[in-house]
């Protein structure tokens, strides 16, 4: 929930300054005042102070008058103002918060900067008032950043803001510029049309649907969050999956081998069959790869087979005894080549040891990256704050409170008396630290590129040496080959070629087995996206739905809605607009009762989303809400309505403005609990 508890709009000029000062309950509250004396200033100013100017037009500069930016007038006398402000005291149920923004700020000091205070100190008299904290509007990373305010704001409000989708297919924020188009409606164009104008700016699709959905909590709203949950996870198994085939397919091409072509990623039959038509938790490398031998091509595991049998047959020719002289050369070369397969173990042994620690260290060091990464992103802000105007240096560090979290730093590594980094030095330090953690982060991973290099010679050369001491033994035992140096050489020609192909098996083996995760990852997404269906209305959301369209109709009744019977209107499920049941509206009746429909379509939006348990804030802001002279028989019963608004268990607040008489007013309200603000002249004089 929000409400509004009091407003402070100051203009400070060379002599004097002017201002205004309001304090509001639950409730209606009408601001009533002539035209052009300042009725429309004060919400728009409300809204300014939230950060929340999108919502009424693009740009940030057009919403607040002269009075705030350039001059004000007092007693006939233009004076130039030199700075202004807005300070707002906001409260969601359990915290009270003071909010500023400037209108015209001081040298210095950004438009775009906000100032909060964690405690109320316009509506009681604070003695201590404490440090504030300073946050950013207009600029990226205000819905996502720690030291954005909507960010803020969401979080004090206790709304997790949705992702959405754009019209240029990426996800942003639901942002708060666009949910607050439905509580509030501004006078110049916001009466027009019988659904509220939706800022464009921010290239949503389909904002209107999307911030019913979040105000009602729709099921529906969840399960297309859950969709682009689940398509994004979709699209980095993708990205994993074109790796790792990538990888298997240039470690095969590097053996003149290539792999069974399997569908590719996303298809409906990647999704139906096992990956190289085999079972999912069998594949053996040796049948997926094949070699190309004697103008054709062989699986691995046949050519393995082939080569090993020519291998045994060049083995098994004619042998002769050693002389001794011949055996005790052998003897030696087997001692040798012993003595080494020994060591290449030892040092196999080691690099496993290494490579284990090398993984520990870039573990801890990752996780130390992305801590100072976090920290960097922090100083950033705070850096951007202070740019803005921000004065962290003095209220944070010279007061021993770390200038990111707020704590404090006492005891904590200092030497009493030592002086504190500035923000600009802190953040250096957090540079220098990043820089020096990736540093060895790149020297682990150029480590450990190594020690598989190394590892890789080793395992080649103990594979030789394993090969070299069977022949030697073979010697010894008297079967020492007769045969050509053309047989030998083709002997330790298929043996090697063995060898890589075994390599190449074994190191295959580990990346299909991860393709075949990567697999079962896919289908297991994929089936809990088939299974989430359209985006229909669950029973629970249509019963919501269904209490909406009876408080609309309702309401209509109870403003005279004329052009149909209320119960003919009601509100399309995709596009969230009233409607009838011949079809659109369009409109085709009055402008009287088109802004009846508006009353009715936002007053029934906040009643049923407190109802029903829902996210709207119980806020209303109606600027000029009695537009086209529409009738008093209409105005009474529509006052009365938002005097006694329900949500969440206590009355909605509605502020709007008329310039009707007090006394015409009164009649209206009687019987009704209201509060009247009366701006007799100017707003600011």
């Amino acid at each position: 929930m929000l409400r509004i508890t009091a407003v402070s709009i100051k203009s400070v000029t060379a002599t004097r300054t002017v201002g205004f000062s309001s304090r509001f309950t639950d409730g209606l509250t009408v601001i009533r005042a002539q035209n052009t004396s300042g009725k429309t200033l004060l919400l728009n100013s409300m809204m300014y102070a939230l950060g929340l100017e999108g919502t009424l037009q693009p740009g940030k500069q057009g919403i607040l008058t002269t009075g705030l930016t350039k001059a004000v007038n007092v007693n006939g006398i233009d004076l130039p103002v030199q700075r202004s402000w807005i300070d707002l005291e906001v409260t969601n149920g359990t915290s009270v918060i003071t909010i500023r923004r400037y209108a015209l700020p001081p040298d210095g000091i950004s438009r775009d900067l906000i100032t909060v205070w964690d405690q109320p100190l316009l509506s009681t008299n604070v003695n201590d008032v404490r440090q504030p904290r300073h946050y950013y509007v207009g600029r990226g990373g205000t819905a996502q950043n720690e030291s954005g305010f909507h960010h803020y704001l969401a979080r004090f409000l206790g709304w997790e803001i949705p992702s959405v989708p754009t019209y240029k297919g990426k996800e942003v924020p639901l942002y708060l510029q666009v949910l607050a188009a439905l509580f509030f409606v501004e006078q110049k164009q916001g009466w027009a049309g019988i659904v509220p104008k939706m800022p464009t700016q921010y290239q949503i699709r389909e904002p209107l649907r999307r911030s019913i959905e979040f105000y009602f909590k729709l099921d529906v709203m969840e399960r297309a969050r859950r969709r682009a949950e689940l398509q994004q996870g979709l699209s980095v198994i993708r990205a994993e999956y074109a790796t790792l085939r990538g990888a298997l397919d240039a470690a095969a091409h590097v053996s003149n081998a290539r792999v069974t072509p399997t569908s590719d990623f996303g298809t409906p039959s990647f999704y139906r069959s096992p990956l190289f038509e085999v079972a999912s938790d069998s594949v053996e490398a040796g049948e997926v790869i094949a070699v190309y031998h004697d103008d054709g091509w062989e699986n691995l595991t046949a050519a393995l087979q082939r080569l090993r049998a020519s291998i045994r047959s060049l083995s098994e020719l004619d042998r002769s005894p050693l002389t001794e002289e011949g055996a005790g050369v052998l003897g030696s070369a087997l001692h040798e080549a012993r003595e080494r397969l020994r060591e290449i173990t030892t040092e196999l042994q080691s690099l496993d040891d290494s490579a284990n620690m090398l993984d520990m260290q870039r573990g801890t060091l990752t996780k130390r990256q992305r801590l100072l990464e976090q920290e960097q992103r922090r100083y950033k802000d705070i850096r951007s704050l202070e740019n803005l105007g921000a004065e962290f240096s003095r209220h944070a560090i010279a007061h021993h409170d770390c200038p990111t979290c707020q704590q404090s730093l006492e005891g904590t590594e200092l030497t009493t008396g030592a002086p504190a980094l500035s923000t600009a030095e802190s953040a250096a330090l957090v540079d220098q630290q990043l820089q020096t953690i990736t540093t060895i982060i790149e020297d682990a991973a150029r480590s450990a590129h190594t020690n598989e290099v190394i590892r890789g010679a080793l395992e080649r050369e103990s594979g030789e040496i394993r090969s070299r001491i069977r022949a030697i033994q073979a010697d010894l035992e008297g079967q020492a080959p007769r045969t050509s140096l053309a047989q030998l050489q083709r002997k330790i020609t298929e043996e090697a070629r063995v060898q890589e192909l075994v390599r190449l098996r074994d190191n295959a083996q580990v990346t299909l087995n991860d393709l075949l995760d990567a697999q079962r990852r896919a289908i297991t997404i994929k089936d809990e996206l088939d299974g989430l269906g359209e985006d229909e209305f669950s029973p629970s959301d249509t019963r919501k739905f269904e209490m909406w369209q009876r408080t609309l109709q309702n309401l209509l009744q109870g403003f005279h809605f004329g052009v149909f019977a209320p119960s003919e209107i009601s509100i399309d499920a995709q596009t969230m607009r009233p409607t009838h049941v011949n079809g659109d509206l369009g409109f085709q009746g009055s402008a009287s009762d088109g802004l009846k429909l508006r009353w009715a379509y936002m007053l029934s939006l906040a009643q049923t989303s407190g109802a029903t348990g829902g996210l709207h804030p119980g806020l209303l802001l109606f600027d000029g809400p009695r537009m086209y002279d529409v009738e008093g028989s209409a105005m009474k019963p529509f006052l009365q309505k938002c005097a006694s608004v329900p949500v969440n268990g206590r009355k909605a607040q509605i502020i709007l403005t008329l310039s009707e008489d007090p006394q015409v007013i009164a009649n209206w309200l009687s019987g009704h609990e209201y509060q009247i603000i009366d701006i007799e002249e100017k707003l600011l004089s």
